[in-house]
């Protein structure tokens, strides 16, 4: 980099290279999450754009004035999409424990997380916090962090993404998310499926039997239990989801190929 700073451009270029970490880190579960304050998940993304400006070779933005809207947008846009992918572990952590939770007749039993402002059920909540632990201990937010950073080799800031490409990320990740919520919240449906087997055929026996009063703790019981026996493929399953956040770069310009 040659002359006095700041030269032409280059406040421009270290404001796109922010843009893109910035939802990342406001947005995202493991680089800022959901307990830290504003201020840190600003300054955390802002200073890793910085950064990644710096090993970029501080590249001047061609673009200035209200010409660097536009490029700033997308900037914001892309930041946006990869934090959406980037926080589809928990999402599907959430719904799986939301919908095993409701197979159970558990929903009633919802938790007021009052840090994070929102409701969560008893499973939900149980395995949002294990993905996230077992997703940080695996280094999930290094990962996420590196492969941001290198996408700017790929896709420089302020250079125009298709829409496509975006698209077909954001449809891989909620296809993704759903197909994961359901496999991790199927043997809570197998354990339901086996209690409602078990009471009906012991209805059958014994026609005295308080079949209501048995059902309902027998259904909340084994739905958990069945949860908790695969609770190491669950986990696994959920992790692995870690993997589409550090992807998403080849995703992008491959064109949104795999």
């Amino acid at each position: 980099m040659t002359g006095p700073w700041p030269g032409p451009g280059l406040l421009e270029g270290a404001l796109l290279h922010a843009l893109r970490l910035l939802p990342v880190a406001v947005l995202g579960p493991f680089l800022g999450g959901p307990l830290a304050p504003p201020v840190v998940k600003v300054a955390l993304g802002a200073g890793a754009g910085l950064a990644a400006f710096g090993l970029a070779g501080c590249p001047p933005s061609a673009e200035t004035g209200l010409a660097l809207l536009a490029p700033a947008a997308r900037e914001l846009t892309l930041g946006a999409a990869v934090a959406v992918v980037a926080a589809a572990p928990v999402d599907a952590a959430r719904a799986a424990g939301r919908l095993a939770d409701t197979l159970r007749g558990a929903t009633l039993a919802e938790l007021h997380v009052a840090p994070l402002r929102q409701r969560e059920t008893a499973l939900g909540d149980l395995l949002v916090q294990l993905t996230i632990s077992l997703a940080s201990t695996a280094g999930a937010g290094r990962l996420l962090l590196l492969s941001t950073l290198g996408s700017f080799q790929a896709m420089p800031a302020g250079v125009p993404i298709g829409a496509e490409p975006l698209a077909e990320l954001a449809l891989r990740a909620a296809a993704t998310v759903l197909a994961t919520a359901v496999a991790v919240a199927a043997p809570a449906a197998a354990g339901v499926l086996a209690a409602d087997l078990a009471i009906a055929a012991a209805s059958r026996v014994a026609a005295g039997l308080q079949v209501p009063e048995l059902l309902q703790p027998a259904r909340a019981a084994l739905g958990m239990a069945a949860v908790a026996a695969a609770a190491s493929a669950g986990a696994g399953r959920l992790v692995e989801l870690t993997a589409l956040a550090c992807r998403w770069p080849t995703v992008l310009s491959a064109g949104g190929g795999p």
